[in-house]
């Protein structure tokens, strides 16, 4: 009988020390509607394996005559979301962008930026572009928020657009940039008309 029980305990550990683990897979099977979750794994890491958003990671320009539109990406490793049922974790490109006049000049003057606090609140945006999905050498896709213009209180968030950038395969240094606004019903008052540039081609400076 003690020999039952103690072989009981040891099955049990073993199965609830696993169930504790962590996995790492392709952050395309976060986007994957038949992706199938195994019950024994505590949470999952969506990991850029294949450095999809390597390309983008960076500073990119697009100049018009003395005011250059500025944006700036970087990766955010393992992002949590262990608040979320189920709990998570997922790489993530993030972005923020600033409208400049004589840019890297010593008169340099910024006209916009992204980085300042939501709406009326004293919480920053940590980032202006939500840009998880980069499933293919130099695409992605995702979301942009445009506060660079004068902000309605019932929208803090402003002027919300879907995004694509391209990168040019033959010159990788150079992208297109691209903004829409989503489909679909819209609020009484909700903005709708972007400051941001909409469809620019952009090149890579660092």
């Amino acid at each position: 009988m003690k020999k039952i029980v103690y072989l009981f305990l040891l099955i049990f550990t073993v199965f609830f020390s696993y169930a504790q683990t962590e996995k790492t897979v392709d952050i395309r099977q976060f986007y994957n509607s038949n992706f199938k979750k195994s019950p024994l794994i505590a949470y999952y890491y969506y990991k850029d394996v294949n450095n999809y958003f390597t390309p983008f990671i960076g500073t990119w320009i697009y100049q018009n005559g003395n005011q250059t539109f500025v944006i700036r990406f970087w990766k955010e490793t393992k992002a949590s979301y262990i608040n979320e049922n189920p709990k998570f974790y997922i790489d993530e490109l993030c972005g923020h962008y600033k409208l400049v006049q004589n840019y890297g000049q010593p008169n340099e003057q910024v006209i916009y930026t992204s980085e300042k606090n939501i709406g009326n609140s004293v919480t920053p945006w940590s980032t202006i572009i939500i840009a998880g999905k980069a499933l293919e050498n130099y695409k992605m896709t995702g979301q942009v928020f445009d506060v660079a213009g004068v902000l309605n209180p019932s929208y803090p968030t402003g002027v919300r657009g879907n995004l694509e950038m391209t990168i040019n395969p033959v010159n990788p240094d150079t992208a297109q940039w691209e903004v829409t606004l989503p489909m679909g019903m819209r609020g009484l008052g909700q903005p709708s008309t972007f400051t941001i540039p909409t469809n620019i081609t952009l090149t890579k400076v660092n």
